[in-house]
C-alpha cells in the first residue's frame, strides 16, 4: 500500500470515527442521568436558552452565567439540579460569580485555560480535581462565551484522561472549520501539557503515537 492509499484509508477511518462518536455521544448525553444517578435536568437547562448551551458529559456548557445578561436563568438552573460551576477564564478575578454560587449553594471551581507556562502549570496542578468535577456531572462549564476555551478544557479532559476510560470525545463547538476556525490553539495547549507532564514525571503521559491519534480525532471533529 503506497502513501496515498494509506492516507485515503486514514481519512475514511476518520469519517467513520466521527459518525460513530456522534451517535454514541448522543446516546451518552441522553442516558447520563439514568446511568449515573445524576440529578441534573439537562432538558430544563437547555430550555433556559442561554447562548450556546449544550449538554456534555452529564453537565452542560454555554456562555458564562456570571453575566448580568444571564441573571434570569439562575433560579431555573438551580431548580434543574445544578451542583457545580467550572469557570475557565484565566483573567476573571471579580467576586460576583463565586458569590452567586455561594448564594445558591453551588460549588465554584476555577480552572484557568491559557497556553502560557504559568497557566499550564496551574492546569496540571488542578487537573485531577478538574476531571473529578466532570465525572461527578451536574456541572455548568464555561469560559466567557462558552466556546473556545471550553473546547480546550473538554479536549484536555478527553485526551489525557477520559479516552483511557472509553469515553467519547467532546463535540467541538468553538473551533469549527465551518465557522472559519482551526484547532491550532487546542493543539498548542495539548502539546504544552504533554511536554510539561513529560518533564515533570520523567516519562510521557502516553505513547506519542496515541497522543497524535487523539489529536487527529479532535481535528476531524472540528471539520463537522
Amino acid at each position: 500500500m503506497d502513501v496515498k492509499q494509506k492516507w485515503n484509508c486514514l481519512a475514511l477511518a476518520s469519517i467513520h470515527i466521527i459518525k460513530f462518536t456522534s451517535r454514541i455521544r448522543y446516546i451518552h448525553e441522553r442516558r447520563s442521568i439514568r446511568k449515573t444517578g445524576k440529578m441534573l435536568d439537562i432538558e430544563r437547562m437547555i430550555q433556559t436558552n442561554i447562548p450556546d448551551i449544550a449538554p456534555v458529559y452529564g453537565g452542560v456548557r454555554g456562555r458564562t452565567i456570571s453575566s448580568h445578561k444571564q441573571a434570569y436563568a439562575w433560579k431555573t438552573v438551580v431548580a434543574a439540579g445544578l451542583k457545580q460551576v467550572i469557570d475557565l477564564r484565566k483573567d476573571y478575578s471579580a467576586d460576583r460569580y463565586p458569590e452567586l454560587c455561594r448564594q445558591y449553594g453551588i460549588d465554584y471551581f476555577h480552572y484557568p485555560i491559557d497556553n502560557d507556562q504559568e497557566t499550564i502549570a496551574k492546569m496540571v496542578e488542578l487537573f485531577p480535581e478538574f476531571c473529578k468535577k466532570i465525572d461527578q456531572g451536574d456541572f455548568y462549564i464555561a469560559c466567557a462565551m462558552g466556546l473556545h476555551r471550553t473546547d480546550i478544557a473538554l479536549c484536555t479532559y478527553w485526551v489525557f484522561y477520559a479516552a483511557d476510560k472509553g469515553i467519547v470525545p467532546p463535540e467541538i463547538r468553538g473551533y469549527r472549520r465551518a465557522d472559519g476556525h482551526d484547532t491550532g490553539k487546542i493543539m498548542r495547549i495539548l502539546n504544552a501539557l504533554y511536554k510539561y507532564w513529560t518533564a515533570q514525571n520523567g516519562k510521557e503521559p502516553m505513547p506519542i503515537t496515541v497522543f497524535r491519534e487523539r489529536k487527529e480525532i479532535i481535528n476531524e471533529l472540528s471539520k463537522k
